[in-house]
C-alpha cells in the first residue's frame, strides 16, 4: 500500500499495542486523499485514524494468514464431516456438559480473545476434573460420540471443534455454547435446566466423589512409586461406601488399607492386571465388614492440601448444588436430602397441555415458577410454598 509521506514525527504519548515502543504520527496522501495514522518505531505496526484501511506489519499479516488458515480447515471440516449427526447441547447427558463448562468456563470470556477450537493438548493436564485419567477418558467417549470432531485427524496435535446445535443453530460460537452452560450451572435453574432426570445428577455426584476417591488412592501410592487404577467392581465398592459414609471417612479406610499393604510389601510396582487394585478393594471391605461388626466408628481423614482442586468439582458442589466444603466431610445422603426435591420437581413436570417434558424455565422464584414447552408454547405456573 503505497502512501506519500508529507509529515512524520515522533509521539513518545502513544505506545504501539502490539510491541509497546513508541509511535511516529504520520500524515500523508493516498489517491489524492489526506490520509493520517500511527506507525510503531520499532515493528512498523499501523493504527490508521479512521477503520478503513488494513495494516500491512509482519504480524498483523500473519495474524490474517492464521485466521485464513482457521477458515479453510473450518470447510474441510464442514465437507468432510456433512453426514454426522449434530447433537442438540442439551441433550447430551448431564457430565458432558459439567465436563464441557469446565473446560470453557475460564477460557471462554466476551473481553478476551480465543478462537473457535478447543485445543486438547495444551489444556490435557490442567485439574479440569478430579484426575486426569478421567478427563482423559471422557474426552474419549466425547470424540466416539461425534461431539467432539478433530480439525486434522492425521495431526498429533488434538484440536476438536464442538459438534453441537444450539437453538436451531448448527454451528454456534464457542462463548455461545458456553454462555448457554452458564446460564444452566449458575442461575440456579432459573434459565433452564441441564438435566432430563434427577437421577442424572445423582448418578454424575456419584461418579465425580468415585473420582475424587481414585485421585486421593493414586496420590498415595505415588509416593511409594506404586501404580493404581480403579475397576469396575472397586467402583462398585466405593459406591456403597459412599451410601453410608462420608469421602474424607472412605479416604481413612483407603489410606489405612494401602499402607497395612505396604508395610507387608505387597503392592507391586506395576498394576498388571488390576493386582493392587484387587488387593486394595479385597482390604478395605474386610475393614469395613470388621467395622460394621464391631461397631467401630470412622474417622476422617481429611483431603489433603496438596491435592488440586478441579473445575467440575467447583461447578457442581459449590455452584450448581450451592453446598461448600462439607461435601467431602458428610454422607452424600445428607446432601442429596437437601437438594433432590427440587430437581426432581423439574425433571418430573410435565406440560399440563401435551405431556412433553420439554419445558423452559421462564421465571424462577423460592415461591414461584414459570414454565413454557418447547413444543406447544404452553404456559404453566405453579406455586413452590
Amino acid at each position: 500500500m503505497f502512501i506519500q509521506v508529507t509529515q512524520k514525527q515522533l509521539d513518545s504519548s502513544t505506545l504501539c499495542p502490539l510491541c509497546k515502543a513508541a509511535m511516529y504520527w504520520v500524515q500523508g496522501e493516498q489517491f489524492d486523499q489526506d490520509i493520517q495514522f500511527h506507525e510503531c518505531s520499532h515493528c512498523q505496526h499501523r493504527v490508521f485514524q479512521h477503520g478503513n484501511h488494513n495494516c500491512h506489519c509482519d504480524q498483523c499479516k500473519e495474524q490474517r494468514k492464521k485466521a485464513l488458515k482457521q477458515t479453510r480447515h473450518q470447510e474441510l471440516r464442514k465437507r468432510k464431516y456433512k453426514d454426522i449427526e449434530v447433537h442438540r447441547l442439551e441433550k447430551i447427558s448431564f457430565l458432558n456438559k459439567l465436563f464441557l463448562l469446565a473446560i470453557l468456563d475460564d477460557r471462554v470470556k466476551e473481553d478476551s480473545g480465543h478462537d473457535e477450537y478447543v485445543h486438547w493438548e495444551q489444556i490435557k493436564f490442567a485439574p479440569i476434573s478430579p484426575n486426569i485419567p478421567f478427563q482423559h477418558a471422557i474426552i474419549k467417549q466425547l470424540e466416539k460420540e461425534g461431539i467432539f470432531l478433530r480439525t486434522d485427524p492425521e495431526s498429533e496435535a488434538a484440536i476438536y471443534y464442538i459438534n453441537v446445535r444450539l437453538d436451531g443453530y448448527t454451528e454456534p460460537s464457542l462463548f455461545s455454547i458456553t454462555q448457554q452452560l452458564r446460564d444452566w450451572f449458575y442461575q440456579d435453574l432459573s434459565q433452564g435446566v441441564p438435566f432430563e432426570h434427577s437421577d442424572e445428577v445423582k448418578s454424575a455426584l456419584y461418579m465425580m466423589l468415585y473420582q475424587e476417591i481414585m485421585q486421593f488412592t493414586m496420590s498415595i501410592c505415588k509416593t511409594w512409586n506404586v501404580q493404581i487404577a480403579g475397576h469396575h467392581t472397586f467402583q462398585q465398592l466405593c459406591y456403597r461406601l459412599l451410601e453410608q459414609l462420608a469421602v474424607e471417612q472412605i479416604f481413612h479406610l483407603i489410606y489405612t488399607a494401602l499402607s497395612y499393604l505396604h508395610k507387608e510389601n505387597v503392592l507391586q510396582a506395576k498394576n498388571d492386571g488390576f493386582v493392587n487394585t484387587h488387593r486394595l478393594k479385597k482390604t478395605v471391605a474386610q475393614y469395613r465388614e470388621r467395622a460394621i461388626a464391631q461397631k467401630w466408628e470412622t474417622p476422617n481423614y481429611p483431603r489433603p492440601e496438596n491435592l488440586p482442586f478441579n473445575k467440575m468439582g467447583e461447578i457442581l458442589y459449590f455452584k450448581f448444588l450451592k453446598h461448600d466444603q462439607r461435601v467431602l466431610s458428610q454422607p452424600i445422603w445428607h446432601l442429596w436430602k437437601k437438594v433432590s426435591p427440587r430437581l426432581s420437581f423439574y425433571s418430573d413436570k410435565r406440560c399440563m397441555y401435551c405431556g412433553s417434558h420439554d419445558l423452559e424455565v421462564e421465571y424462577d422464584t423460592a415461591e414461584y415458577i414459570s414454565l413454557i414447552c418447547r413444543h406447544c408454547k404452553h404456559q404453566d405456573h405453579y406455586f413452590t410454598q
